[in-house]
């Protein structure tokens, strides 16, 4: 069994010289290969692996962060080809009009280009804001595997990992005030609707959740983390069916949670 993640599906933004994503066109003939080479792995049969605990042959298809690229242009495409896939919903977007901080982070790279928002970096933040705990393990085990300039990384791994979540906020907030002051139209584009997960759910796609604010689990406290699990769950109850009930880690990787992210899972089923 492979499992395939994907975050961006889109088509190239000219007003967006920097950003990471996938073309859509690719994204098909990525499909294209799947099927030839490994086939999918049908709904039924993975739900059946789950019950086994054995693993099938083929692919698995994930899609994180819950953007309306999924809905877009990733779900049609699924649909057309009989083909289902997980999606992970982050739920803080379907209550609030504000993009999260990752995801701001995303944006301010993919217009301007890592030099610029680290230079500006530089200037709101000092080091009192920066959380040293596990700053070394982040700094070895982060970002190695993509292919980013060092300024972009960077800010990925200040924004993301390095800073103490009690700062993180204001400074995103005061990064887009200096380069999107509009930031309120991304979000109206950027996320799917409860209506648009719950016509994917009753197409047959598995949702699962992917935290409420998208942070690293193993910086937070347990009642914090319980918070982003449980509230995660209730939010978005309307489209997951309690028999097979999903989390996928904010950011992944095993540097990424705790045992007692673990703990908390398994009392939630």
């Amino acid at each position: 069994m492979k499992v395939v993640m994907y975050h961006y599906v889109r088509p190239f933004d000219e007003s967006m010289p920097y950003f990471k994503a996938l073309n859509i066109e690719d994204f098909k003939k990525q499909l294209d290969f799947f099927e030839e080479k490994y086939g999918f792995v049908s709904k039924k049969d993975f739900i059946e692996s789950l019950n086994s605990k054995k693993a099938c042959n083929g692919v698995i298809l994930t899609f994180d962060d819950g953007f309306k690229d999924h809905y877009e242009f990733v779900f049609p495409e699924l649909v057309k080809r009989g083909l289902w896939g997980i999606f992970y919903i982050p739920t803080k977007p379907l209550s609030t009009e504000k993009l999260l901080d990752v995801h701001s982070t995303h944006v301010l790279l993919g217009k301007f280009g890592g030099r610029v928002i680290y230079n500006s970096l530089k200037e709101i933040i000092n080091k009192g804001v920066l959380s040293h705990k596990h700053i070394n393990e982040f700094n070895s085990l982060t970002y190695s595997k993509q292919d980013n300039d060092n300024q972009t990384k960077m800010v990925k791994r200040i924004l993301n990992y390095f800073i103490d979540y009690k700062y993180r906020g204001d400074v995103v907030t005061k990064l887009m005030k200096i380069y999107f002051p509009n930031s309120l139209k991304l979000h109206r584009n950027f996320y799917m609707t409860k209506d648009e997960i719950n016509k994917m759910y009753k197409s047959g796609m598995i949702i699962g959740s992917h935290s409420v604010t998208h942070p690293v689990m193993s910086k937070l406290k347990f009642k914090d983390q319980q918070k982003e699990i449980l509230n995660s769950f209730d939010e978005l109850s309307f489209a997951i069916d309690n028999k097979l009930k999903t989390f996928c880690y904010p950011y992944g990787g095993f540097h990424t949670f705790t045992n007692e992210t673990l703990q908390i899972l398994k009392k939630s089923n």
